[in-house]
Order: structure tokens, then sequence, then C-alpha cells
């Protein structure tokens, strides 16, 4: 018995030793599979761009590439013969480590091509409510595989490159970027995106005429009625007027400073408008006659909000990031007031409830475009003219008030001249009660 144990021992190991080496090399074979298998189902593709395209998203369809340090080598897309080659790119100022973007183009016309490679600086689909992206340069260069490199053409709002194919060519460009995220890339025909930037320049200026003329009006009128809540309804349209200049591209142009800059005063716009909201709020609905409590903490609110403003100017990202939440929170904690308030029958609350179910309804629009809920162009024009009806109505439920020699206060105490009305109005009854009892008598 103790023979056969011997001899059997050796061979148990012989048999473990021997799955161990299968096990390892079907390892091996595993990971080499998924490897080289990755990499083939990666292989770059070339876009098809014909004389007809208009526009071409080509974020999706190309490649990025990070933590490759300054220098960047790929095999190019294969070309309509089959062939491939290798191509490497250094950045353009050493010690950068930049983020990489690979895409390939190949022209299916018989005619030269030319398009415009666009990136924007700052969108607001996709730009989140934490740490959002905010205007910066995204394109630093484009590297052709072959041919010469493309020009860069000027534009405060968009990085733009003029790439041209020949006929039946494909060409594997790799972009330097200067983010971390790869940002929307388009190629654009010329003429088509001229036109495109004249339209939006149109609607820029509407929008922009109908803020400032409305502005101008309530600040006028305060001049004429001396009630707090013209002043709050200018402030909030002047600071909606600077927001729309920063976004149109208007504002470094008026002022002088450097496109760079943009985020910082994007980032304070947004943060003006939430405080001059809030006042606005505070000052139209008169929560400052309320529980000493919730004017302590409205006043907190306020002053946290202008606060930000200094903020933006210092770290831009985080300023905007507070912005838009507290924003979010005003909406509701004033919604909620004010449903408190037009249920107990104040005129003012009832007044502002269409203004303030718009806001909703705008607040809801733009977190699904932040987020990359929707998206395009009729979004972005949507939003616009949003906040600018937001205004219009603002300016409409104010101005109601500035011809009124008196108004309703429900729940407030009657003021001296509310007093004598009632007095006078007490005497005269007095004095018919008793004329028509010395009558009787």
């Amino acid at each position: 018995m103790s023979k056969l144990i011997v001899t059997r021992a050796p061979l148990a190991v012989r048999a473990a030793s021997l799955a161990r080496r299968a096990l390892l090399v079907l390892m091996v074979a595993l990971v080499s599979a998924v490897t080289f298998g990755g990499q083939a189902a990666r292989a770059l593709q070339a876009i098809d761009v014909s004389s007809d395209a208009e526009r071409v998203e080509i974020t999706r369809a190309g490649e990025g590439y990070a933590g490759r340090g300054d220098q960047l080598q790929i095999e190019t897309a294969t070309a309509v013969d089959g062939t491939t080659g290798r191509m490497a790119v250094r950045a353009q100022t050493p010690g950068t480590q930049p983020n990489w973007f690979v895409f390939a183009l190949h022209n299916t016309s018989d005619r030269p091509i030319e398009r415009w490679l666009v990136a924007d600086r700052y969108t607001v689909i996709g730009s989140r409510a934490f740490w959002p992206d905010l205007d910066a340069r995204r394109l630093v260069s484009v590297t052709p595989s072959v041919g010469l490199v493309p020009e860069q053409i000027r534009s405060d709002r968009s990085d733009i490159f003029r790439l041209t194919l020949d006929p039946g060519q494909t060409i594997t460009f790799v972009a330097e970027l200067s983010t971390n995220n790869v940002p929307r890339l388009n190629l654009w025909k010329p003429i088509e995106f001229e036109q495109k930037a004249r339209d939006r320049q149109l609607f820029n200026g509407i929008m922009l005429g109908i803020v400032g003329l409305l502005a101008i009006f309530l600040t006028a009128v305060f001049a004429a009625n001396h009630k707090a809540i013209f002043p709050s309804a200018a402030l909030f349209t002047w600071c909606v007027l600077a927001y729309l200049c920063v976004d149109f591209g208007f504002w470094h142009k008026l002022f002088n400073v450097r496109p760079e800059e943009n985020a910082q005063y994007r980032a304070a716009g947004e943060a003006a408008i939430a405080a001059t909201l809030l006042v606005f709020s505070f000052t139209f609905l008169r929560l400052g006659q309320w529980h000493a409590f919730v004017r302590s903490l409205l006043g907190f609110w306020i002053l946290g909000q202008i606060l930000l403003i200094a903020v933006a100017f210092l770290d831009p990202r985080l300023a905007s990031m507070f912005a838009r939440l507290s924003l979010a929170g005003i909406v509701g904690v004033i919604g909620m007031l004010m449903t408190f308030l037009a249920l107990r029958g104040q005129d003012r609350a009832l007044s502002l409830v269409p203004t303030w179910i718009l806001l909703a309804v705008w607040l809801l629009g733009t977190a699904l475009a932040i987020h990359g809920r929707l998206s395009g162009d009729p979004v972005i024009y949507a939003l616009v003219a949003g906040i600018v009806m937001i205004v219009v109505l603002v300016g409409f439920t104010v101005t109601q008030y500035a011809f009124r020699a008196a108004e309703p206060v429900y729940g407030s105490q009657p003021d001296e001249l509310q007093v004598r009305a009632l007095n006078t109005v007490a005497q005269c009854l007095e004095h018919r009660f008793v004329h028509r009892l010395d009558e009787h008598l």
C-alpha cells in the first residue's frame, strides 16, 4: 500500500505542474487576444466627407489619447489602396503633456474640399452644474499626416482651423488639446459657418435690444416712482444684459479685455443674476416684514451671493458651480414662499406667479441642457429667448405698480392714510345714523 502511494505522488505533482503551465499559457493567450483584438476594434476609421455636407460632427468618430507625454506616435487610417503609415507629433510647448484627439477624413468627391474644423470655447450644452466647463481655449494645433499644416482662423468665440482635402485623399489629423476633455468638434462649410454666424449675430442683437430697452425703462420709472421694487427689477435686468453681452462675445470688445478672461465675467454674471433675483424677490414680496429668523436667513443668503461675484475673479468654476446651484435653490424656496403668500391672497405674490412658472420651466430646460440631455442650436436659442422673456415678464409685473396710488397689503397693519380714511367713513356713517334716528323720533 505504501509503494502505491509513493509512486502516485510524483504523478500528482507533475499533473499539477502541467495544469499550472496550461493555465498560464491560457491567460497569456487571453490577454493577448483582448489586447490585439481591442486594438483592431478601435482601428481608426476615416470619416467620409462629401461636397454636399454642410456640417459633420466628428467628436465621436475620433480617438482621444491622454497620458502620452509630449509626443504621440500613432498609425494612420487606412487609405483607399489599403496602405497605412505611422506619424509622430510633438507638443507645441514642451513639458505641457497635453491630451490628443485623432481623426481621419476621406474626400469622396472628385474635387478639392475645404472645411473648417470648429471647436466652440463655450457652449451651454454639456457644461455641467458641478465644476462647470467655462470659456477656455480648446485646440492648440492640428497636424496632418500628409500635406500642409492647417491654418488657424482668428476668432474670439471658437478655435477654427482650415482643412483642405484633395480628391479621393485620406488624411489623418492629430489635434493637440488645451483641455482635459475632448470638446465638440464640427466640420463646417466655410459659407455655411459664416451664414450661421450672421444669423446668430442678428438674433443676439435683437435680444440685447429688448433687454437693454427694458433696463433703461425700469431705471427711468424709478426716477418717477421711488418704490424699491423698481431699482431691484432694474438691477436684475442690467445683470441679465451684462451676462448676455458676455455670452454673445460683446463684453471683451466693449471694455477691451482679453477673450481668455470671459470665464471670470461669465461666472460673475451668473452669480450676479442669482443675487439680484433674490434681492428682487425679497423686495417685491415684502419678505423683510416676516419673522426675524427668516429675514436674517435671507439676508445672509443675499450676502453670500454678492460674495460669489468677487470669488468669480479668483476661481470662476467654483463661483459658477455655487451660482448655478444657488439659482435652483432660489427658484425652489422663493416659489414655496410665493405660493404660501398667494394662497393667503397677497396681491404681489399672485401677480408674480406666471413669471415664476416660466422661470421654473426655463430652469428645468437649462438643467437638461447643461447635463447634455438636450442639445442642438435650437435649444441654445430657446434658452436665450426664455431668459429674455422672463425679464420682460418681470418688467410687466412691476410696471403695473407704478401708477397705483395705494395697493392692498394683506396680513399687515394699515398705515396712517388708511386709518384716516376708515375714521372718515365711520364718522359719516355715525352722523347719518344719528340723523335718521332723530327723524324717526
